[in-house]
């Protein structure tokens, strides 16, 4: 266990390092981890391969991948799913490693003459990992969001699991500062027993989730956390068992876990301590340059779909908290401007950083909704807007449409989809019919 997501896999010549996170924040500065990293950049020497689970910074972070030494890289495979857009290739491209393997979706790939992968897609970005060693298979689901039925599916294709990896606690905005629980903090429990019961691991190790929610604007999320001693409690009737891993702790096929000291304890004083970290603030950004990079992003985006599309959504009113204004944004129209509206008359209340940042950056509407730096105002909010944004972030859009329908990867993507698209279908036609069900 390295930190937070990454993990190190080791088999003979074979050294793979999911993920790495190992060095600053994440999420514009609004995560934060809570246990130093068991090594540093400068110490992933022997590296044969990185896997990339998918592009949010706490897994994709390229402050880290940056800092490992150029001759380092020069002998690593990076590994990523062959995902519908080409966009991640091209940005992983550019960081100077040996090479850069897209996985192909729901097969076995070779790596060595005695190691394995088989990667799987999940929802737009996230995917999966199975490594199958020497009849030994280690399981690493990270942030993906399975339903019983895919769960089931993909389980038949990987075969028995010896180690199950998966997330264990909240991921993005959750609530508001006022209210008293979360649901998704219950999802999440949930969610990693319906994995236990489609892949019946022999062990299941709880991570990706060693992080706090660190700036001043989304501390409040801190309390709905679930800490590692609140799992195991409410995981404890699970037939295998489950074991939290500290930074440096390991696992072998051959010897079980090695663990220096008890990694409950350790991750208590952790979780335990979050009130009395720092948390980030920012300055309040100018009105005038938010409404230029709101105009810029607006015109991207109504430009990415048709206008059959765009008319179905609602202007947003966005409440700027510290510069006490509101800004209206209306993709149909494609206006940003600021508006003399009252906060609880506004969709969503912010500071001016959180929204500076959502339209600088093609990903800032998604890192918006993961770093939680936000009020929800209205609960009846027409998201339509907001998930466009989304999809353009994830680079799902209908610009050159047919000339994307003619790309193989684009067919291959959709067709390995095939039974999580028909899943999601169903499951949405039965809670149609079913409106009294949970």
């Amino acid at each position: 266990m390295l930190s937070h997501a990454s993990v190190l896999v080791q088999q003979d010549t074979l050294a793979l390092c999911t993920d790495p996170w190992l060095l600053g924040d994440a999420f514009n500065e609004s995560w934060a981890l809570l246990a130093r990293p068991a090594i540093t950049p400068h110490h992933l020497s022997n590296l044969s391969h990185i896997w990339i689970s998918h592009e949010h910074p706490d897994h994709l972070h390229f402050p880290t991948l940056n800092a490992i030494p150029e001759e380092q890289r020069a002998g690593v495979t990076l590994l990523y799913q062959e995902h519908f857009s080409s966009r991640m290739r091209r940005a992983l491209d550019n960081l100077g490693f040996q090479s850069v393997v897209e996985l192909p979706l729901l097969r076995w790939t070779s790596l060595n003459i005695d190691t394995s992968v088989f990667c799987c897609s999940s929802g737009t970005i996230d995917s999966l990992l199975a490594i199958r060693s020497k009849g030994v298979t280690v399981l690493n689901l990270n942030d993906c969001a399975l339903s019983p039925g895919v769960a089931r599916s993909i389980g038949k294709r990987i075969g028995p699991v010896d180690v199950l990896l998966t997330q264990f606690s909240i991921s993005s905005w959750v609530g508001n500062s006022h209210e008293t629980d979360a649901p998704a903090k219950h999802n999440v429990i949930a969610r990693m027993r319906t994995y236990v019961n489609a892949f019946h691991p022999n062990v299941l190790i709880p991570f990706a989730s060693f992080v706090y929610f660190s700036h001043v604007e989304n501390r409040y999320i801190n309390k709905w956390i679930n800490t590692p001693g609140y799992v195991c409690e409410q995981l404890q009737d699970l037939p295998c068992r489950v074991q939290f891993l500290y930074n440096g702790d390991s696992w072998s096929s051959h010897q079980g876990f090695n663990l220096a000291g008890d990694p409950l304890v350790r991750h208590h004083n952790d979780f335990g301590a979050i009130a009395d970290r720092p948390f980030t603030s920012h300055p309040s950004y100018p009105l005038d340059e938010i409404i230029t990079l709101g105009e810029r992003l607006i015109k991207n985006v109504c430009g990415a779909f048709p206008t059959i599309i765009l008319k179905m959504t609602d202007p947003i009113y966005f409440y700027l908290v510290d510069l006490d204004i509101a800004v209206v944004v209306d993709i149909y129209q494609g206006l940003v401007r600021a508006a003399q509206r009252p906060k609880e008359d506004c969709d969503i209340a912010l500071g001016s950083q959180t929204l500076w940042y959502a339209f600088k950056f093609p990903w800032g509407f998604s890192t918006l909704e993961v770093s939680g730096r936000f009020e929800l105002v209205n609960t009846k909010l027409n998201d339509r807007a907001l998930y466009l944004c989304h999809l353009y972030c994830s680079d799902i859009t209908f610009k050159r449409f047919w000339h994307r329908l003619g790309q193989r990867r684009v067919w291959n993507f959709l067709w390995t989809k095939r039974y999580e698209l028909a899943d999601r279908f169903l499951r949405k036609k039965h809670r149609v019919q079913h409106p009294t069900d949970a």
